[in-house]
């Protein structure tokens, strides 16, 4: 493994353990009390307005993922899709997200093994610039078996990210010879037909994602 890749592995993983020790969950919020929450380079959470009338996300996109095959919504068609939008030089949000999203697929593998074949775990990111393919197949390797990490080209990118109503911007640190990418946090579970389900913020926990995810799926 590149020895820069593996220091940043590293140091995402360690971020990613603290935040989950620190973070504390409040009950799943229904969408239309959603805000939109968006992660900036010092890990600060900050919320802006969720436009609520006429709310559609989603739709068509053409990717691909952290194997290098090329991808398309089609790949996932009648399964539920659990997707979080970040990247991999993200210091605590995204890895914390992913782990969450990990918690919560290894709880349905543990008590609903059919169910948790029906949801398919994705993370998409909005750095395409650094996120090629070798660093996804990496970062990817740190979370759930099951996880897959699809990238594209800028335009691709910038496509899903409109459909899914994310916000992103490059934020370049002091010296100018580096970046990190202020955006959006949410999970959003969407469902077999491609339809939103529901959005699960920072603030929930994995319970609270696995308790809303088991009464969707109508299981006990």
């Amino acid at each position: 493994m590149n020895p820069n890749i593996k220091k940043r592995l590293l140091r995402t993983l360690i971020f990613s353990l603290i935040a989950l020790v620190i973070g504390a969950g409040v009950g799943w919020v229904q969408i239309q009390m959603q805000s939109a929450r968006v992660t900036t380079k010092d890990g600060k959470q900050m919320e802006t307005a969720l436009p609520m009338a006429g709310l559609q996300i989603g739709g068509p996109f053409s990717l691909t993922n952290h194997l290098g095959a090329d991808v398309t919504e089609k790949n996932y068609e009648g399964q539920y899709k659990l997707i979080y939008f970040g990247f991999t030089y993200c210091p605590a949000i995204c890895p914390t997200e992913l782990q969450k999203i990990s918690r919560v697929m290894s709880a349905l593998e543990d008590k609903h093994p059919e169910a948790a074949k029906t949801i398919q775990p994705l993370f998409i990111t909005v750095d395409p610039e650094r996120d090629r393919v070798p660093v996804m197949r990496e970062y990817i390797s740190l979370f759930h078996k099951r996880l897959v990490g699809l990238t594209g080209t800028v335009p691709q990118i910038d496509f899903i990210k409109k459909s899914y109503r994310i916000f992103a911007t490059k934020v370049q640190d002091e010296t100018q010879n580096d970046y990190s990418v202020d955006h959006s946090s949410f999970i959003y579970l969407m469902g077999p037909n491609n339809e939103l389900m529901s959005m699960y913020r920072v603030s929930d926990s994995a319970d609270d994602v696995y308790a809303d995810l088991i009464e969707r799926l109508g299981l006990s």
